[in-house]
């Protein structure tokens, strides 16, 4: 009777896999063809029917850090062409070009044009309360997006065991001259460790946000004081302005803003990156 078990559950598991590599096929199948078709109509000036088809890959689940990338200039683009003269992106297309040009860039740090667009773009909201971001931040930021965690920490543990080697040589070689050099470079490769771990702390903590949000909105978006419509209102940052999210309730959410100030907004007016 086991047997006869054994051998139905395993009929059973053959049956279902083609079945399973068949749907995987044909979900990979349409995701490229969806792909092809938004850069046509990209490249063709159909900006709405390009966001409709890299917008149909996200709903795939199927997003890279190229999707993202291309329907945050899709959206750019949309935005611009249906822009009138007094009220660009009235449809929302900046804030949410802002949104997945940040999503792009929290899979992929070394995507320059990503980093080079979303600076564009953020400079179209008015968001002009926020700190500066000061140079030594920017260069840090810069340093720590020209590669992925994964590459600072092979550079980490690659200078680490270096700093091991020269050390050794340091103190085992007799020679005076090999001793320096090796001290000197063991020294090196040390302050390269610890940079490299630094940096990839750094990416692996952007990547972990889990706070980080775009106010989403047709023009500005009234923050109160408290989560009732009826409060004060303390600020109106435009679409595309970053937030951090500090909680949620009910309707409401509790947004941080990059000069400290808190507020709530409906939440519908914003979304995690």
């Amino acid at each position: 009777m086991r047997k006869g078990l054994f051998i139905t559950l395993c009929v059973a598991v053959a049956m279902v896999m083609p079945t399973a590599k068949s749907h995987a096929a044909d979900s990979a199948t349409v995701a490229r063809a969806s792909w092809e078709a938004g850069i046509a109509a990209y490249n063709n000036k159909e900006y709405a029917e390009a966001v409709e088809a890299f917008e149909s890959i996200v709903a795939q689940g199927k997003a890279s850090a190229d999707v993202y990338y291309n329907l945050a200039n899709a959206y750019f683009k949309l935005g611009q062409q249906d822009a009138t003269a007094s009220r660009p992106f009235a449809g929302g297309e900046l804030g949410r070009a802002v949104l997945n040009y940040e999503r792009a860039l929290k899979l992929d740090p070394t995507m320059d044009d990503a980093r080079y667009n979303l600076d564009i773009a953020k400079d179209m909201t008015n968001d002009t309360e926020a700190v500066p971001e000061s140079f030594m931040r920017r260069v840090w930021r810069a340093m720590a997006g020209a590669m992925t965690t994964n590459g600072w920490t092979v550079l980490s543990l690659s200078s680490l065991f270096a700093t091991l080697m020269f050390a050794l040589f340091y103190l085992l070689h007799g020679a005076i001259v090999v001793r320096k050099v090796a001290f000197f470079i063991a020294l090196a490769t040390l302050v390269l460790f610890v940079v490299a771990t630094a940096l990839a702390l750094t990416q692996r903590s952007v990547a972990a946000e889990k706070s980080q949000a775009v106010i989403l909105a047709n023009d500005t978006t009234p923050v109160h004081a408290s989560p009732d419509s009826g409060s004060k209102i303390i600020r109106q940052p435009s679409q595309g302005v970053t937030v951090k999210v500090a909680r949620t309730q009910d309707e409401w959410t509790e947004v941080r803003f990059a000069d400290g100030e808190k507020g709530w907004v409906r939440t519908h007016n914003v979304e995690i990156i």
